[in-house]
């Protein structure tokens, strides 16, 4: 079986909250991640990269919290390329990371509708 990019039920595990409650949280994840990735590309559109620099960071922290530790991973990588300054792989990162939400979105979204979620 393929590894999970994101670990639902044992975020479900830790907050100890029912189904419903899991899912309106993490349908909030989706709009907040969907909103960031919209907030990178507009920064890297203009070159903004001290607030590029936040909004990593704040993607890093919903991940965290979220049990979605690929895009974690990926926003970590991001991170580490900002702060050494590595210009030139900036947009490669943010590709990857941006790659990472899509990817946590879709799993979210099949996950809660196989559970009639998400309708």
């Amino acid at each position: 079986m393929d590894q999970r990019v994101v670990d639902i039920a044992g975020f479900q595990k830790d907050v100890g909250l029912d189904h419903d409650a899991v899912q309106a949280l993490y349908l909030i994840f989706v709009e907040e991640v969907g909103k960031a990735k919209e907030a990178v590309n507009r920064c890297l559109s203009l070159g903004n990269l001290e607030e590029l620099i936040r909004i990593v960071h704040d993607i890093k922290g919903i991940a965290s919290s979220y049990r979605a530790q690929k895009l974690l991973n990926y926003a970590k990588n991001l991170d580490n390329t900002l702060k050494s300054k590595d210009i030139e792989n900036i947009q490669k990162d943010a590709a990857d990371m941006n790659g990472g939400i899509d990817q946590a979105i879709q799993e979210i979204i099949l996950y809660f509708r196989a559970g009639d979620g998400f309708k």
